[in-house]
């Protein structure tokens, strides 16, 4: 399962950190102590308001946001990356790639879990093999093959795979790959469940469903010491709200809507901090359905809508329009400029002449949590003769219509949260029709071509020809007319320094300090 969603109008994953005494439910200043020379302080608590709770505390359970956001508090992967989404070691020191189908990592010694167990080869193992037996990682992770991995010494490994993948190592930076306790989870599976055993910066405490999770600081970390005793995760749904609890500084850092970034930047008691991330927001159809599985009438919305026009209307100016279905940031990007990404709105009507729809016809387009971009796109469209009935719903309402087809038009968006092609373009893959991604039911022989390529070439160069190409192809085909590259936007106390949001939009919140007032 992929991660698939429309970024600031959908505000997935929303955080924000304070101060906070108690049980973390009221927002409250929490205590310090240890003024240094350097004019920082020590807090015991530090809170961060979530958008969505977890699904699960088991990592490989879930590829949610909310599920992926909290569980990466607590667990760790074998690799990371820097800001410049660069692999870096993780629990894994280093490693290599054996041959097209075998990685060897080289663990990292002297690591604990929270309970006190040695992290070894063995809980790599298990978690593979779990993974592997997943509904939620299995088709993430690809083509593991679990009967060959091979244990070489306590602390090395070798990953097998059935087939050459080269996103594999990429993949590895995920959250749904993070390493589980394999001695806790064998003896007590319900136990481990409700109470999760990791490697990571902090110990999972309680969930209080509805309202927080509590963490404590795990104090002998392989990763360094961190300058509080306790995170909260408090469930805070509304953006509105997120935004209010930022500026009257009940939280120290919420990530916020689109639509309260203009306030914040005013207010001389919180930063206004942006990040673009993974992601793409685009307006797609049901490419199997009439009229939608003509191009040429995908090619005159494509040219009627206005996207830069919608970007600067819907976004103020903090974020740029997309040129690829593709998130700019990543490798194997190309701007996708074909003869059809431009406003033309003559050229759309003939489009839709030679299409056999002169006198336009009615559809739907179906959204959640950017109306604005729809009514744009609306009086856009009708330019050509085309009347939209809006749909405007909730996320699971939304959802169910995508992956079960019964979409025309819809608002959505795509993140990869890898960072590789591969899992891009599973959402252009035809054999990913509905829950596999392809919310677009887009077919094309020639592009699952391309994509195989991308999904198995181990020459760097073959894999990025392939992603131009097909980059090239979509952007002639119209599957997807793109709105904007996804930009995360965050109210951040003045009082806090070294917050790290990232591109993965999984923040690290280990190097915070705070300012002695």
């Amino acid at each position: 399962m992929k991660k698939f969603i429309c970024i600031m109008l959908t505000a997935l994953m929303c955080i924000s950190l304070t101060a906070c005494g108690g049980s973390g439910t009221s927002g409250s200043t929490g205590n310090s102590s240890g003024s240094s020379e350097s004019g920082t302080i020590h807090r015991d608590t530090l809170t961060v308001a979530i958008q969505r709770e977890p699904k699960s505390l088991i990592p490989y359970e879930s590829n949610d946001t909310g599920t992926d956001y909290t569980t990466s508090q607590v667990y760790e992967t074998l690799i990371k990356y820097d800001d410049d989404l660069n692999m870096i070691p993780g629990l894994a020191e280093s490693w290599e790639q054996v041959d097209d189908t075998h990685y060897r990592f080289h663990l990292r010694e002297n690591v604990k879990f929270h309970n006190g167990d040695d992290f070894t080869a063995d809980d790599v193992l298990y978690t593979f093999q779990q993974i592997v037996n997943s509904k939620a990682a299995a088709s993430t992770m690809g083509p593991i093959d679990i009967e060959n991995c091979k244990i070489e010494d306590n602390h090395t490994i070798v990953i097998a795979l059935t087939k050459a993948y080269p996103a594999f190592l990429r993949l590895c930076t995920l959250p749904i790959s993070s390493i589980v306790c394999k001695e806790a989870m064998e003896k007590d599976p319900e136990g481990y469940a409700k109470n999760p055993i990791g490697t990571g910066p902090f110990k999972f405490v309680e969930w209080v469903s509805g309202d927080h999770l509590t963490y404590s600081v795990n104090t002998d970390w392989w990763g360094g010491t961190i300058n509080y005793d306790k995170l909260i995760l408090r469930y805070i749904p509304e953006a509105t709200t997120r935004a209010v609890e930022a500026e009257s500084g009940g939280v120290d850092i919420a990530q916020i809507a689109v639509s309260d970034a203009q306030s914040v930047d005013s207010n001389n008691d919180v930063s206004l901090v942006t990040e673009q991330i993974l992601n793409t927001t685009y307006l797609s159809f049901n490419c199997s359905i009439e009229p939608f599985n003509n191009v040429k009438v995908r090619q005159a919305i494509s040219l009627a809508i206005d996207s830069d026009a919608i970007v600067k209307a819907t976004y103020y100016g903090y974020a740029n329009t997309a040129k690829s279905f593709m998130a700019s940031s990543m490798w194997g990007y190309y701007d996708a400029d074909s003869e059809y990404s431009g406003y033309n709105v003559e050229k759309a009507k003939e489009l839709m002449k030679e299409a056999g729809y002169e006198n336009g016809f009615s559809c739907s387009l179906v959204t959640y949590n950017n109306q604005s971009m729809a009514e744009m796109i609306q009086s856009y469209l009708a330019e050509i003769g085309i009347t939209v009935t809006l749909n405007v719903t909730d996320f699971s309402n939304w959802l169910d219509q995508l992956v079960n087809g019964k979409q025309q038009l819809y608002i959505g968006g795509w993140t990869t949260a890898s960072g590789d092609p591969s899992e891009a373009f599973d959402a252009m893959n035809s054999a990913n029709f509905g829950s596999g991604g392809n919310r677009s039911f887009y077919s094309n022989s020639e592009a699952d071509k391309l994509i195989n390529t991308i999904d198995t070439s181990t020459d760097d160069n073959t894999r990025k020809t392939a992603c131009v190409d097909l980059q090239k192809l979509l952007g002639d085909e119209c599957v997807t007319v793109n709105m904007n590259d996804g930009v995360n936007f965050y109210a951040v106390s003045k009082s806090i320094s070294n917050f790290k949001p990232s591109q993965t939009q999984r923040c690290d919140f280990t190097a915070i300090t705070f300012a002695a007032k």
